[in-house]
C-alpha cells in the first residue's frame, strides 16, 4: 500500500470500528458481568464490581482495556458510561433494593466527570429503581491522564450526592499519588500486581500503611490463593475480590452466588 493510500484506508477502518462500537452500544450488544467483593473475615459478599464486555462474532468477550481507549478517542465514552449505569440498574436494581447493605461499583473514567449530566442521569435512575445512592459506588482510574484538580469539584458533587468514590488499580501507575493528593476517596483498591507476590516480598505493607494514614479502607484485587487472603487479613485488609472467591459472573449467576454465600456464612 502506498503512503498516499495508507491514511484514507486507516480512516476508513477507524470509522468502521467506531460504527461497530456505536451500534453495539445502541443495540444492547455489550454485556455487563459482575465480580463479587467479599469481607475477608466472614467470607460474606458485600457487593460487586460491574465489568463491561464486548462480545465478538467469534464468541470472544473483549475486556474494557481493549476498547475503552478507542471509545475515548472517538467520543463514545460518556454514551457508553450512561449505558453501563442503565444496564447495572436494570440487572441488579431489584436485588439492590431488596439488599440495602449491598453495593455495586461502576468504573468511571475521569473523562466522564467532565459531563455534568452524568450525575443527574445516575440520580434519576437510582430514584426510579428505589436504590440508595450509597449502593452505587464509583471507581476512578488515572488512565486518561486528566488533571485530577480539574475534576475535583465534580468528584465532590458525587460524594455529596451519597456515592462513595474508590481509587482503582492503586500501584499500577505513578499518577495515583497525584490523585490521592488532589481528590477525596473512600477506598483504595490495591492492584493485582502488588497482591501477586504475597505472602513473599511485597510493597503491600507500605501501601496498607499509606491507606490507613489517609483514613482510606484498602481493598485487595486479584486475590487468587488462600495464603494471600490469610496474609491480607492479618495485615488489616478487610475486603477483597479475585478468583479465589469467584470470576466475573452474569447478573443472574451473581445473585445466585451471593445467596449461596449468605447461606454458607449463616
Amino acid at each position: 500500500m502506498s503512503d498516499n493510500s495508507f491514511i484514507p484506508a486507516l480512516l476508513c477502518q477507524l470509522n468502521a470500528s467506531r460504527a461497530r462500537l456505536k451500534k453495539a452500544i445502541h443495540s444492547q450488544q455489550l454485556e455487563m458481568w459482575y465480580q463479587p467483593i467479599v469481607q475477608l473475615e466472614s467470607g460474606c459478599v458485600v457487593g460487586a464490581e460491574a465489568l463491561i464486555r464486548w462480545p465478538q462474532p467469534d464468541g470472544k468477550l473483549l475486556p474494557p482495556d481493549s476498547f475503552i481507549p478507542f471509545a475515548r478517542e472517538t467520543h463514545l465514552l460518556t454514551r457508553m458510561t450512561k449505558w453501563v449505569i442503565e444496564q447495572v440498574l436494570s440487572d441488579l436494581g431489584d436485588w439492590l433494593r431488596q439488599n440495602p447493605r449491598q453495593y455495586v461499583s461502576i468504573n468511571i473514567e475521569p473523562d466522564d466527570l467532565q459531563s455534568t449530566d452524568l450525575l443527574f442521569h445516575l440520580t434519576a435512575l437510582c430514584s426510579d429503581y428505589g436504590v440508595r445512592s450509597q449502593q452505587i459506588v464509583l471507581e476512578i482510574t488515572e488512565s486518561s491522564m486528566i488533571d485530577p484538580e480539574a475534576i475535583a469539584p465534580m468528584v465532590e458533587c458525587y460524594r455529596k450526592a451519597g456515592h462513595a468514590i474508590y481509587l482503582d488499580d492503586f500501584g499500577s501507575g505513578y499518577a495515583n499519588l497525584n490523585y490521592l493528593q488532589a481528590l477525596k476517596f473512600d477506598m483504595l483498591k490495591i492492584d493485582k500486581t502488588l497482591v501477586d507476590p504475597v505472602p513473599g516480598k511485597s510493597l503491600l505493607p507500605q501501601v496498607i500503611a499509606l491507606a490507613q494514614s489517609l483514613s482510606l479502607e484498602p481493598l485487595a484485587e486479584g486475590v487468587e490463593t488462600q495464603a494471600q487472603a490469610t496474609w491480607l487479613k492479618s495485615h488489616g485488609v478487610k475486603y477483597a475480590q479475585g478468583w479465589l472467591y469467584s470470576k466475573a459472573l452474569t447478573s443472574r449467576a451473581f445473585i445466585e452466588w451471593s445467596e449461596s454465600r449468605y447461606a454458607t456464612a449463616d
